[in-house]
């Protein structure tokens, strides 16, 4: 898929919100964790279990991956779509987005930006000019336009900062698929979903820093329909898709 620009609006709901059509075959607590896989060199897969579902966490090392965004705004596709078209070992969907399909935050995409920042809430996952990847609150460090940076997006809220979960004083209580991004404290992109409406964002919170996940820092991306994830290694497929077309992904290449 191509990339265009676009003018962006400020948006804090999920662009939108689906319960699945099959429910967890149990209604008793899912106790499964599987450990690490390691799928090939520097990228390894796990499944914990939570409520009636499970959580699928990929473990990225940036010794052997690179980050990229993919952003369309005028063809967006299913997260299998995207991943088709191509042809990454993994993708995520992205920010939120307003009806027209806009990134309601900024976006940037192989150098060019799109865009206006998150002023004094959300997170940004960036990579600067040395392929170097960072996660950082905005309230905490605001963006600066003086940045050079290859590829970066936001959303909001963060869950973790400095390894601690985070108050949500905007949580409205309700459970949603979900789709997080996260830093663990070695550096490793951790990408985080979760298929059945399970959790609120305080839960989430919690629970992040309650697993032996290690991580550094943590920001939610749009959930509901627009959660999904494709993984495509050399030793297993997983597919978790959107139910909606998203504009904006995630994209996991081999180096």
């Amino acid at each position: 898929m191509s990339c265009s620009r676009s003018d962006m609006q400020e948006v804090l709901k999920p662009s939108g919100t689906s319960t699945p059509i099959i429910a967890p075959n149990s209604a008793e607590p899912t106790t499964v964790d599987n450990q690490w896989q390691r799928l090939e060199p520097g990228l390894e897969f796990r499944e914990i279990g939570y409520d009636v579902t499970n959580v699928q966490v990929l473990r990225i090392d940036p010794a052997y991956f690179r980050l990229r965004i993919g952003y369309d705004v005028a063809s967006p596709g299913r997260v299998s779509e995207w991943a088709a078209a191509l042809k990454p070992v993994a993708v995520i969907n992205g920010g939120y987005f307003d009806p027209q399909g806009r990134a309601t935050a900024l976006t940037i995409f192989d150098g060019v930006v799109n865009g206006t920042s998150y002023d004094g809430f959300g997170g940004m996952l960036a990579v600067d000019s040395a392929d170097a990847w960072s996660l950082r609150s905005l309230r905490e460090q605001p963006y600066d336009s003086s940045e050079l940076l290859n590829q970066a997006l936001q959303s909001a809220p963060m869950l973790v900062v400095h390894g601690a979960a985070i108050e949500q004083p905007n949580d409205d209580g309700d459970k949603a698929r979900r789709s997080v991004i996260a830093l663990d404290q070695a550096g490793r992109l951790l990408i985080i979903v979760c298929s059945w409406p399970s959790f609120t964002l305080t839960e989430l919170s919690q629970w992040l820093v309650q697993q032996n996940l290690a991580i550094d820092a943590a920001l939610n991306l749009d959930g509901g329909s627009s959660t999904g994830l494709v993984v495509s290694s050399e030793s297993r497929s997983f597919k978790l898709d959107s139910l909606v077309r998203v504009p904006q992904v995630l994209l996991i290449e081999r180096k």
